[in-house]
């Protein structure tokens, strides 16, 4: 069946979000509630993160599935449901008195929560600038302002200080890079996704960026003909590594990417598809293959490096290698 560039629609985003799901692993304990505290319910993975980041996870009482991150503070906190699909009584169980989301699956869940007497709050979280505000409001919904105005200052920083480095670099100076987010069928990311302005940021330019959409599919003529310097692939697949599926592709040995050993994967995929305080930590991941330099450190490493260590420091970590992949 013949793909065109443009299709998109509800199943395209169920896999980004699917995709999003996994996260790296982390070492800090959860202290135990403040009296009268705000009880937390998050119902998406990046606002889980900045609820322990602003250090605040005593006061989360419920997540999703795939809210995994930090990994040590998260095994104590109960599961309630899916991401942005809660399960009512589980979720009820646990008596919060703060629903968080970026997107509900049932739209109506707002108007019963209303009417039980349960605040609940919508988080605008899909893009690279929405991460520091959505920090912010955490942080104060959370009563932890003074540390998520500091971790979003230093955020915005970071972002900031990434831009300046890349807009020094010439437009025909950075590579083309095609992002497939799947194999089958191709599935790429468009102009107005997190994951391009991540490419962006990492000194490349996003092949997708055709695409009005944040995510579709795409033929493989499409790809051939636009012929990319450079190919990530931000998935793995079900019996080997997607790197070696592109590889052996038929036909695919004509592009410059295959031909120059320039496609990779094994990335911390979470980083890099979730808009969550670490994202600058995929910004490096991004940078680093597509500067060709996977290993080595470059002047770039210093611009968003003060950021990172904060980033780092609200989750208790040592600082890490901004390529390691922990899936």
């Amino acid at each position: 069946m013949k793909n065109h560039p443009c299709h998109h629609g509800l199943s395209l985003l169920l896999l980004f979000l699917f995709l999003a799901a996994g996260c790296h692993r982390d070492s800090s304990a959860t202290s135990k509630p403040e009296a009268n505290a705000p009880r937390i319910v998050s119902l998406a993975p990046s606002l889980t993160e900045m609820i322990c980041a602003v250090g605040a996870a005593d006061r989360l009482v419920g997540r999703t599935d795939v809210c995994n991150y930090p990994p040590n503070i998260l095994t104590n906190v109960p599961v309630i449901g899916g991401f942005g699909r809660p399960y009512l009584e589980p979720m009820l169980a646990q008596k919060p008195t703060l629903v968080l989301d970026v997107a509900l699956e049932d739209k109506s869940l707002g108007a019963t929560l209303e009417r039980l007497g349960i605040g609940r709050q919508h988080i605008e979280c899909r893009r690279l600038d929405d991460i520091p505000s959505a920090v912010r409001i955490i942080g104060r919904l959370a009563e932890r302002s003074d540390a998520g105005n500091a971790l979003a200052d230093a955020l915005e920083s970071g972002i900031r200080k990434q831009r300046e480095a890349v807009s020094k670099i010439p437009p025909e100076q950075r590579p083309l890079v095609y992002v497939e987010l799947w194999g089958e069928p191709l599935m790429t990311v468009g102009r107005k996704s997190f994951v391009s302005e991540l490419v962006a940021l990492a000194g490349g330019r996003n092949l997708g960026d055709e695409l009005a959409h944040d995510y579709g599919t795409v033929s493989t003529e499409w790809v051939l003909t636009r012929n990319p310097d450079i190919i990530l692939c931000l998935y793995m697949s079900n019996d080997h590594h997607a790197r070696q599926a592109v590889l052996s592709r038929m036909g695919w040995q004509t592009l410059r990417a295959v031909q120059n050993n320039r496609v990779y994967d094994e990335f911390n995929l979470d980083t890099i598809l979730r808009p969550s305080p670490r994202a600058l930590e995929g910004v490096e991941q991004l940078r680093r293959v597509i500067a060709d330099r996977p290993t080595v450190k470059s002047p770039g490493d210093a611009q968003a490096g003060t950021a990172l260590r904060a980033v780092r420091g609200a989750f208790g970590e040592s600082t890490l290698p901004a390529n390691q992949s922990e899936h």
